[in-house]
């Protein structure tokens, strides 16, 4: 079973009285364990894509599954709950909240959307800081931290809750009406 598969994908934008197709019936599977990068230039619809594998955004046309699950068929709540109990982000600006620690910011998903008790999530967040070079500095704010601490502190929080997909992605869109500049193929 891939972790992800798409059928003639679509997703348009509605910009006054303009269709924008931001994503054009592309057909995709990604296998388990599988790296995959997505690359066009920019406005080319790549975060319109990830946004949809993520359940921030919804195809337009086409079929999308992501972990076996149709994910168009998921309203607000339920996309929200498949997120945090299977998908982790990884945004282009980091997201990470300023007034909370490298440690508190890793842990915040297990404590919002996970079940954890709190000796797991300390032994889980510890072994995480650790494996990405940021043990020492798991008591500064983002503030405090270099680009590169904030990016490993970034990939830490994606990868905390044992998520099947990690996605590399810009940050979710505003508003869904917004259209993206360009389209893809």
């Amino acid at each position: 079973m891939p972790l992800v598969h798409a059928e003639q994908l679509v997703k348009t934008y509605r910009a006054g009285d303009i269709d924008v197709q931001a994503v054009r019936g592309i057909d995709f599977s990604i296998e388990p364990a599988s790296f995959v990068a997505f690359v066009g230039p920019s406005g080319s619809g790549k975060s319109t894509l990830l946004n949809m594998i993520g359940c921030l955004d919804r195809p337009t046309a086409g079929k999308l599954t992501v972990l076996d699950t149709d994910v168009a068929t998921l309203d607000r709540r339920a996309s929200a709950a498949f997120r945090g109990q299977h998908i982790g982000f990884i945004f282009q600006d980091f997201n990470l909240i300023p007034v909370l620690t490298a440690y508190e910011n890793i842990e915040y998903p297990l404590i919002m959307v996970q079940d954890w008790s709190p000796k797991e999530r300390a032994d889980r967040v510890s072994g995480l800081l650790a494996a990405v070079g940021m043990a020492d500095q798991a008591n500064k704010r983002p503030d405090q931290l270099s680009g590169g601490q904030k990016q490993r502190v970034a990939v830490a929080r994606a990868l905390v809750a044992n998520r099947s997909w990690c996605s590399p992605t810009s940050p979710p869109p505003t508003s869904t009406t917004t259209p993206p500049t360009a389209s893809s193929n």
